[in-house]
Protein backbone atom coordinates (compact mmCIF):
# COMPACT_ATOMS: atom_id res chain seq x y z
CA UNK A 1 0.00 0.00 0.00
CA UNK A 2 1.31 3.34 -1.08
CA UNK A 3 1.59 6.03 2.21
CA UNK A 4 -1.07 7.92 0.37
CA UNK A 5 -3.50 5.56 0.65
CA UNK A 6 -1.96 4.07 4.03
CA UNK A 7 -2.62 7.72 5.35
CA UNK A 8 -6.17 7.81 4.10
CA UNK A 9 -7.14 4.53 5.82
CA UNK A 10 -5.43 5.92 9.62
CA UNK A 11 -7.22 9.66 8.99
CA UNK A 12 -10.88 7.05 8.63
CA UNK A 13 -9.99 5.03 11.23
CA UNK A 14 -9.00 7.93 13.88
CA UNK A 15 -10.22 7.37 16.77
CA UNK A 16 -11.34 3.91 16.79
CA UNK A 17 -9.45 0.87 18.34
CA UNK A 18 -7.33 -0.79 15.73
CA UNK A 19 -5.36 -3.79 14.66
CA UNK A 20 -1.83 -2.40 13.45
CA UNK A 21 0.69 -4.78 11.85
CA UNK A 22 4.24 -3.74 10.86
CA UNK A 23 6.19 -5.02 7.71
CA UNK A 24 8.23 -6.59 10.29
CA UNK A 25 5.52 -9.14 10.71
CA UNK A 26 4.51 -7.35 14.26
CA UNK A 27 0.85 -7.05 15.23
CA UNK A 28 -0.62 -4.78 18.20
CA UNK A 29 -3.65 -3.53 19.46
CA UNK A 30 -4.16 0.11 19.40
CA UNK A 31 -6.20 3.41 19.07
CA UNK A 32 -5.01 5.90 16.24
CA UNK A 33 -4.78 9.23 17.63
CA UNK A 34 -3.41 11.38 15.07
CA UNK A 35 -1.89 11.20 11.01
CA UNK A 36 0.29 13.49 9.83
CA UNK A 37 2.22 13.06 6.24
CA UNK A 38 4.73 10.80 7.84
CA UNK A 39 3.82 9.51 10.82
CA UNK A 40 0.67 7.59 12.71
CA UNK A 41 0.14 8.38 16.20
CA UNK A 42 -1.29 5.55 18.94
CA UNK A 43 -2.39 5.38 21.90
CA UNK A 44 -1.87 1.21 23.51
CA UNK A 45 -2.91 0.65 26.89
CA UNK A 46 -0.38 -0.79 29.69
CA UNK A 47 -0.54 -2.24 33.20
CA UNK A 48 1.19 -1.10 36.36
CA UNK A 49 4.58 -3.00 34.92
CA UNK A 50 4.20 -0.97 31.49
CA UNK A 51 3.53 -3.96 29.40
CA UNK A 52 1.34 -3.25 26.71
CA UNK A 53 -2.43 -4.92 27.09
CA UNK A 54 -4.88 -6.04 24.34
CA UNK A 55 -7.37 -3.33 23.77
CA UNK A 56 -10.05 -6.34 23.46
CA UNK A 57 -8.79 -7.56 26.82
CA UNK A 58 -9.68 -4.03 28.35
CA UNK A 59 -13.02 -3.88 30.58
CA UNK A 60 -16.13 -2.20 28.56
CA UNK A 61 -14.70 -2.99 24.92
CA UNK A 62 -17.20 -4.02 22.08
CA UNK A 63 -16.06 -3.94 18.64
CA UNK A 64 -16.76 -1.28 16.31
CA UNK A 65 -17.89 -3.74 13.69
CA UNK A 66 -20.66 -5.46 16.56
CA UNK A 67 -24.04 -4.23 17.20
CA UNK A 68 -24.46 -2.58 20.37
CA UNK A 69 -25.77 -5.47 22.80
CA UNK A 70 -26.37 -3.36 26.10
CA UNK A 71 -29.81 -1.80 26.80
CA UNK A 72 -27.80 1.35 28.90
CA UNK A 73 -27.96 4.21 25.81
CA UNK A 74 -25.22 4.55 23.42
CA UNK A 75 -23.91 0.82 23.68
CA UNK A 76 -21.53 1.43 26.66
CA UNK A 77 -21.92 -1.17 29.41
CA UNK A 78 -22.69 -0.29 33.25
CA UNK A 79 -19.45 0.22 35.16
CA UNK A 80 -17.76 -3.49 35.74
CA UNK A 81 -20.48 -5.54 33.52
CA UNK A 82 -18.08 -8.28 33.37
CA UNK A 83 -14.82 -9.17 34.31
CA UNK A 84 -12.48 -7.32 31.76
CA UNK A 85 -9.42 -5.40 32.42
CA UNK A 86 -8.36 -2.00 33.92
CA UNK A 87 -5.24 -0.14 32.00
CA UNK A 88 -2.95 1.02 34.52
CA UNK A 89 -2.40 4.29 31.82
CA UNK A 90 -2.04 4.41 28.53
CA UNK A 91 1.40 5.17 26.19
CA UNK A 92 2.12 6.88 22.89
CA UNK A 93 4.10 5.54 20.24
CA UNK A 94 4.75 7.26 16.95
CA UNK A 95 5.03 4.75 13.76
CA UNK A 96 6.36 5.64 9.98
CA UNK A 97 3.51 5.42 7.61
CA UNK A 98 6.01 3.34 5.93
CA UNK A 99 6.11 0.69 8.14
CA UNK A 100 2.90 -0.26 8.35
CA UNK A 101 1.82 -3.42 6.34
CA UNK A 102 -1.42 -2.96 7.36
CA UNK A 103 -4.72 -1.85 9.85
CA UNK A 104 -7.85 -3.54 10.47
CA UNK A 105 -10.86 -1.97 12.85
CA UNK A 106 -11.30 -4.16 15.92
Amino acid sequence: MRNEEMMSLCQRYTNYPVKVSLANGEEFESVIEYVDQENVYVLYPVDQNEYPMQITQLEGFHSANEPHRYGYGYGYPPPYAYGGFRPYGWRRWVLPLTALAAISLL
